[in-house]
């Protein structure tokens, strides 16, 4: 990389400034990161705020399967809480390819959780009452502080939910607050932090079902939580949206499903919404909107027989565009499925240990900035 390094330096200054901008721009991130000792020009341009954000739009709207990662929070029965963060790129000739990352741990507290993740950025629990936006890739972190209720005599349930308000160019963090009301029914007050004004602000709520989604889904400039509005009738679930650039709330429906016991759980792999029905104990659905908002355009890719040993939901975290690959967790497992012999393997190499209490979110490297 060196070498290269120096041979770039050597040819490219002669090129005009914009095409030298062109061709940083596809270089992995990686590469970037070593690129900027070249010179102070290189420093310069790679560290403006400018190739940054066009660098954050070309991954978004360019992205390679290699690019996609995977971060890992987990508690192991022996060694009590870790919290690593482990980057999995899904490479042409290995499907996972596994590399564990170093993280602001000293930032961490015992108790953290993943909260979203939005391009390339992952948002977390911090310590101290904070809260922490980290880039896996730069290594780049900020803590801000978290918000509560002044008054939580009731009792509530808290969902988190992070996004991208590209209409005003901020990231914001999404904190409900469930109170229950009437059987299955709940009322919902809204908070939001905006990382551009730096500060929490009240918007209006709004009644729901019971939000099972700990964690909002990003797509498409909206969070998505599965909500279940009453477990004994049909058609009962729904998917709760929130518009972060015109703050409005929403709702989409799930695609058909049989009537019996079952159990919805949300995700996005290759920046398209996917849904997966659990129908206990014996098999899984999962489903990808092909066009975001059109319900009609819900596509079932594959079926999962489930061990008859297994009781967990699986939640979906990577699925190939034909389905014929997923990656999936089982519980405490992170098990990639095969569609072809309907097949399960569990990622051994990087999850050895008792995990309990595992979160996983995929991502996409970026150079993203967690400070605007």
């Amino acid at each position: 990389m060196e070498e290269t390094s120096t041979v770039l330096a050597q040819e490219l200054p002669n090129l005009p400034r914009e095409i030298i901008f062109e061709i940083l721009l596809r270089l992995p991130v990686k590469s970037l990161s070593k690129f900027r000792s070249v010179s102070k020009s290189w420093l310069s341009l790679l560290s403006s705020p400018l190739f940054n954000k066009t660098h954050v739009n070309f991954s978004l709207n360019n992205p390679k399967m290699s690019d996609y990662r995977l971060a890992v929070v987990a508690s192991v029965s022996k060694l009590g809480r870790i919290c690593n963060i482990y980057n999995i790129g899904f490479g042409k000739d290995s499907f996972f390819n596994v590399v564990k990352h170093g993280n602001p741990a000293k930032y961490l507290s015992l108790s953290a959780k993943i909260l979203g993740s939005c391009n390339g950025l992952i948002c977390l629990t911090s310590d101290k009452f904070t809260l922490m936006l980290f880039n896996p890739c730069t290594g780049n972190f900020n803590v801000f502080p978290d918000s509560m209720l002044k008054d939580n005599s009731g009792g509530c349930y808290v969902r988190y939910g992070f996004g991208y308000d590209v209409s005003n160019e901020d990231y914001k963090v999404v904190k409900i607050f469930s109170f229950p009301k009437t059987e299955g029914r709940y009322e919902n007050m809204v908070k939001v932090y905006s990382l551009k004004a730096k500060s929490w602000s009240i918007i209006e709520g709004f009644n729901s079902g019971n939000i099972n989604g700990k964690l909002g889904v990003f797509v498409n400039g909206a969070l998505h939580w599965e909500a279940c509005y009453s477990y004994c009738s049909s058609d009962s679930w729904a998917i709760v949206t929130l518009d972060l650039a015109e703050m409005k709330y929403g709702k989409i429906a799930l695609p058909s499903y049989e009537d019996e016991g079952i159990y919805w759980t949300l995700g996005v792999s290759r920046g398209y919404l996917v849904a997966c029905c659990n129908y206990e104990p014996k098999r899984a659905d999962i489903w990808v909107m092909k066009e975001y908002g059109v319900e009609k355009s819900w596509t079932k890719l594959v079926t999962i027989s489930l061990p008859l040993d297994r009781r967990d939901y699986v939640s979906p975290l990577f699925v190939t565009e034909n389905g014929d690959e997923v990656l999936l967790q089982l519980g405490a497992e992170l098990t990639r499925y095969n569609s072809r012999n309907a097949s399960f393997k569990r990622l051994d190499d990087f999850m050895s240990g008792d995990f309990r209490q595992v979160q996983v979110i995929t991502y996409l490297e970026t150079l993203a900035s967690p400070h605007i």
